[in-house]
């Protein structure tokens, strides 16, 4: 019977994707690599717990934006209203990783499910970089107001 990282990988290259598969490391954990609609994703399987798979892909956030505070919160709020879906801030702020554990009964069932996991990934990581990109801009436009409020530009 075919592993389940075969399985996904055969899935994927069937959808007519390229899948770059790196082989098991010592723990068993392997990575599938595949890009959809200019974004890369990433599937990592396990040969210890075959219904175990992550789903992740990273977003860059615009240098302007790049405020680690302002912007763990900003993934604190997406995940409240995502809660399956773990966000990591990386590269010193530069950009989000947003990951989907599953825990699968089986490939199959990952398989039937696939492109709906990575439409609440897309969906969840669209909305942060959204909720990044608006609190930014309306700090800005706030701090603009009152520098210019202040030079006297409000009277």
């Amino acid at each position: 019977m075919p592993s389940a990282r075969e399985l996904i990988k055969s899935f994927i290259e069937s959808e007519g994707h390229k899948v770059d598969a790196a082989p098991p490391d010592d723990a068993g954990v392997s990575e599938l690599l595949f890009r959809t609609r200019g974004q890369v994703f990433s599937v990592t399987t396990t040969e210890a717990d075959e219904a175990a798979f992550s789903i992740s892909t990273a977003y860059e956030i615009p240098e302007w934006a790049r405020e680690p505070g302002q912007n763990t919160e900003a993934l604190e709020r997406v995940h409240g209203r995502h809660p399956h879906v773990i966000f990591t801030l990386a590269h010193d702020g530069s950009l989000f990783v947003a990951t989907l554990d599953e825990h699968a009964h089986s490939s199959q069932e990952l398989i039937n499910n696939f492109w709906s996991l990575v439409a609440r990934l897309r969906d969840a990581g669209s909305q942060a970089i959204e909720d990044i990109v608006d609190r930014t801009e309306s700090k800005v436009a706030a701090e603009k107001f009152i520098n210019s409020f202040m030079m006297g530009g409000g009277q």
